[in-house]
């Protein structure tokens, strides 16, 4: 037969063990995972294939990606990539790095429809560790501009010493610096830190990592037309950890284009040092950005939420044997 001592003694065991269990669960911090996509540089023309390809990066390794790609099919067609099927606007994303790596690159061939703008956006992503633990599940989208066809147009000219006229034919071709005339940047400058990736006009996610005594990071963004509306969102003094800023460019159609800029301050003490390196296509990309220092920002939010639980669980505690002294007490005196 168990004695109110030994019941009272197993309760607090069970509730002190569950307390301590607590920090250790919080303790085991979600690891963190990003994604970037690197589009042509230019627009592209109808029946022209070229190529997307998305970046996949984590602070901790890689074990495998899972991930469906929406693309606008009216404008664009999937060819083919070694880890992706599918088609009718939607890609299913298999794969994993071929040597243990924290990032993994893959590749999808595409080809011109139609001219217009074509939003590819990255969805319903997971990124696993070779542990098969979720690492993160990042977002990313980009637009892809197909200029439209190769159009071959005559034209008449005639010459001063006879009468003939000869015929000479062109070729149409996209603008030299392939940025549309409105409703999108041109630049995108940080007074500290620097963007990852590279600014590209139709890259609408970027990253900026900056040491913990940068308390103050301003974006200025630069409109292709004058007319352009451009409306910031988002303070310039950062916090500890991640600081959302948003750019949205609105041309006189009402059309816009949304960049975000996620600014991440280091904790106290600690640097962040960003690694670039440079992509096949000329671009710059970014690779593996160092995170220690936000994560242990991380494990002290989780951590004072723990030892509040395990205070709130040690008080239940005493009260229940507080209960039961009074009561060994009551009863002590009745049998007297």
């Amino acid at each position: 037969m168990i004695t109110k001592t030994k019941l009272v003694k197993r309760i607090f065991s069970s509730l002190l063990t569950a307390a301590l269990a607590v920090p250790m669960t919080a303790l085991t911090a979600h690891a963190t995972g990003e994604a970037f996509f690197y589009p042509p540089k230019n627009p592209v023309m109808t029946d022209q294939q070229f190529e997307v390809s998305v970046t996949f990066s984590a602070d901790s390794e890689i074990g495998s990606v899972q991930a469906n790609i929406a693309y606008d099919d009216s404008v664009i067609e999937f060819v083919s990539s070694d880890n992706a099927s599918g088609g009718g606007g939607v890609l299913t994303v298999n794969g994993f790095p071929d040597t243990p790596s924290s990032e993994v690159d893959f590749s999808f061939t595409f080809k011109g429809l139609s001219a217009g703008n074509a939003n590819i956006s990255l969805q319903s992503c997971q990124i696993y560790s070779p542990d098969s633990e979720l690492i993160g599940s990042p977002t990313a989208y980009c637009v892809i501009t197909v200029g439209g066809d190769k159009v071959e147009t005559k034209t008449e000219t005639e010459t001063t010493t006879t009468t003939e006229k000869t015929t000479t034919t062109t070729t149409k071709t996209a603008p030299s610096n392939g940025i549309p005339d409105k409703g999108v940047l041109t630049a995108l400058t940080v007074d500290n830190g620097e963007l990852s990736p590279a600014f590209a006009y139709n890259v609408y996610n970027y990253t900026v990592n900056v040491d913990n005594s940068v308390t103050n990071v301003e974006i200025e963004g630069t409109t292709a037309s004058p007319s352009d509306y451009i409306w910031y969102t988002g303070t310039s003094e950062c916090q500890v950890g991640e600081n959302v800023r948003t750019i949205t460019v609105t041309d006189v159609d009402g059309n816009a284009a949304t960049y975000t800029v996620t600014i991440i301050r280091a904790a106290g003490g600690d640097e962040q040092q960003t690694q670039t390196s440079q992509k096949k296509d000329g671009s710059d990309t970014s690779s593996a950005v160092s995170k220690n220092a936000n994560v242990m920002d991380q494990y002290k939010k989780m951590l004072n939420t723990a030892l509040a639980i395990v205070l709130i669980v040690l008080v239940i505690a005493l009260v229940v044997i507080i209960i039961w002294i009074r009561g060994k007490i009551k009863g002590g005196k009745k049998d007297k």
